[in-house]
């Protein structure tokens, strides 16, 4: 058995959830690296990863940072290596639907997150851009309890430093012509600290994450691959620097 097989076995063995998905999400974004694409993570899985929260049903979304998904390097990684059913975009690894996008818009790519997990780095998007989104659409066109439930719970954690918030960043995207919101970021980010300080959540208070792996900002440095997924003759040489 390849140690890949050793990997997929091994989240195989994890409840389905939100730490299973980044797990994975890691595991695939490894075997791509390696094949010269950079992925991030888009979509829910993102959101549940800042936000330290159950995903029950989870599915992981892609897209190229770097690089370009060719059909023939997809159907290599997914069909080949992870032995998901599917085909180019659309797939199911277990329980898990992962799927593949063209194309995602950042603004500030500088602030993606490296998601560090047991299998290799999952890129994430921005939570400053998640967080203005979520803003907008609480209030926009209408009230959305859901979409606020979500703001406030990123705003929580970025103001008990579970993660690091880029707030100048957030505070302008949200004062952008296609968002303006700047009085609701100022106004949630009020109600948010309030909730920190009542439930004793300050930066010297960190509460325990659990086992969830560590979220930091990405680096410009070249990444390893995982030891776990490389050959001996990769181990023998200098390093194995992932493509560029």
């Amino acid at each position: 058995m390849g140690r890949v097989d050793d990997a997929l076995l091994t989240l195989r063995e994890m409840p389905l959830g939100t730490e299973r998905a980044l797990q994975l999400a890691g595991l695939i974004s490894t075997l791509f690296k390696i094949n010269g694409v950079g992925l991030v993570t888009t979509g829910q899985l993102a959101f549940h990863g800042y936000a330290d929260t159950r995903f029950d049903r989870p599915e992981i979304d892609f897209a190229p940072l770097t690089g370009g998904l060719q059909p023939r390097t997809v159907l290599d990684v997914m069909r080949g290596q992870i032995h998901a059913k599917g085909s180019i975009y659309e797939w199911h690894v277990g329980r898990i639907p992962v799927r593949f996008h063209d194309s995602v818009h950042i603004a500030h790519r500088e602030l993606c997150r490296d998601f560090t997990t047991h299998h290799g780095v999952a890129k994430l998007v921005p939570v400053e851009e998640i967080t203005a989104d979520y803003i907008l659409a609480s209030v926009y066109p209408s009230q959305d309890n859901g979409a606020y439930v979500r703001a406030h719970r990123l705003l929580f954690n970025g103001l008990s430093e579970v993660f690091e918030m880029n707030w100048p960043v957030l505070s302008t995207l949200c004062h952008r012509p296609e968002y303006r919101v700047g009085e609701e970021l100022a106004q949630m980010r009020i109600e948010a600290k309030k909730d920190v300080d009542a439930q004793g959540k300050g930066p010297d208070h960190i509460g325990d994450t659990g086992q969830m792996p560590t979220i930091r900002k990405a680096r410009d440095e070249v990444e390893e691959v995982p030891s776990s997924l490389r050959s001996k003759t990769e181990e023998a040489a200098e390093g194995s620097p992932y493509p560029s």
